[in-house]
């Protein structure tokens, strides 16, 4: 049976059946409360109108609001690396069944896929690319999910058309020219964030390749844009 009651000070109207109540205030629907010998908790949203949810041990029903999109430029900055992170797991990862395998041996104790704790790896972290002038190259790694026996800043020499990783040198911290072997940097070579220990076949810890990989670009939030590492 369906009851309608007006409350004639604050002009709010109740519409009432036996299994919910909802309340409606200047032609808003505000929220609803509901008795349901089928459901006795049912939570998130249903379809674009409704959310329902539990206050106090009540349920509850209320409409749907679209949360804030201020479309910032750090908010920008972070769409376009993780847009850059997925097409670099889709150009060296995903086409190749041994690569994408040797991924999915990383994430398995994490219980993920091999392309999210790829694209995890990418993400995190901070990346600052404080020179990258061939004469004094420094790039700083922070806060990185990559395991720090693992982490490494790896460099694509353009002039031997070769990957370089770090002769030693592993974790978080700074990264100079005077941690590789034999690179000296020129213009064009490009600055990658690698994970050292996916190994594809005969592959080892101390083999460079393109497909260890995650990320080649730092956040810039003045311009809203991922800008990748290249030395100048």
């Amino acid at each position: 049976m369906l009851r309608i009651k007006s409350d004639s000070c604050s002009g709010d109207t109740f519409i009432s059946t036996g299994d919910y109540t909802v309340s409606i205030h200047q032609g808003v629907y505000l929220m609803a409360k509901w008795k349901s010998p089928l459901f006795s908790d049912i939570r998130n949203k249903l379809g674009e109108n409704v959310v329902f949810s539990m206050w106090k041990g009540r349920p509850y029903m209320r409409s749907y609001v679209r949360p804030a999109n201020p479309d910032s430029l750090k908010q920008r900055a972070n769409r376009a690396q993780m847009a850059n992170i997925v097409a670099m797991y889709q150009a060296n990862v995903k086409g190749d069944e041994s690569i994408a395998a040797a991924w999915d041996v990383e994430a398995l104790p994490q219980l993920i896929s091999g392309y999210n704790i790829f694209t995890k790896y990418g993400r995190t972290g901070t990346v600052t690319a404080t020179d990258l002038s061939k004469t004094t190259i420094s790039i700083t790694v922070a806060d990185s999910a990559i395991p720090a026996d693992r982490l490494a800043v790896m460099i694509y020499d353009l002039s031997g058309t070769t990957y370089k990783l770090p002769t030693t040198k592993r974790g978080e911290g700074t990264y100079t020219e005077a941690d590789f072997t034999a690179w000296v940097p020129d213009t064009g070579d490009k600055i990658y964030i690698a994970d050292t220990k996916v190994l594809d076949g005969a592959d080892i810890e101390s083999t460079a390749a393109l497909y260890k990989a995650v990320n080649h670009w730092t956040k810039n939030i003045v311009t809203g844009t991922a800008v990748p590492m290249v030395v100048t």
